[in-house]
């Protein structure tokens, strides 16, 4: 289900966090958390949680400045966000997440390490959340922002 709202604005927080017009408290606020769309939860909690540190409010800027090799990913994350495009990644319920966190603790992160070389293989890795190189490309012909943007 592709909610247009949440990733409009997941897309929108993400820029601002991005280009330093924001903090990283601020985006947090943005984040639109009740969305059923799995591409925003899995966006957010795999994707742009790992841009920041929510120990201390601050802006990606200067010193906190991302590198361009993330910031190309990151431009692919929100052209990923202004498709329709389904999120087709695997998605872990419940349980499964339960049982993937409690067998990462009892064999100290191998169950982890499983996991995500199992994640990985559902698709190309490497233009992420897109599913494969085709529906990235394909994307690509309508771009909704400039890159150099971010």
């Amino acid at each position: 289900m592709v909610d247009r709202q949440s990733r409009n604005q997941l897309a929108e927080a993400i820029r601002a966090l991005v280009s330093g017009q924001i903090s990283n408290d601020e985006f947090e606020r943005r984040v639109p958390v009740t969305s059923e769309d799995p591409a925003v939860w899995h966006l957010y909690f795999d994707g742009v949680w790992f841009l920041y540190s929510d120990l201390w409010e601050y802006k990606l800027k200067k010193k906190h400045r991302l590198p361009p090799a993330t910031k190309a990913e990151v431009a692919r994350w929100i052209l990923f966000l202004k498709t329709d495009q389904p999120f087709q990644w695997p998605q872990a319920n419940g349980w499964q997440s339960f049982l993937m966190f409690f067998g990462s603790l009892v064999t100290f992160g191998l169950a982890a390490r499983f996991y995500r070389r199992k994640y990985q293989s559902a698709g190309e890795w490497a233009v992420w959340p897109f599913i494969n190189r085709a529906s990235y490309e394909e994307a690509l012909k309508t771009p909704v922002y400039l890159h150099a943007a971010l």
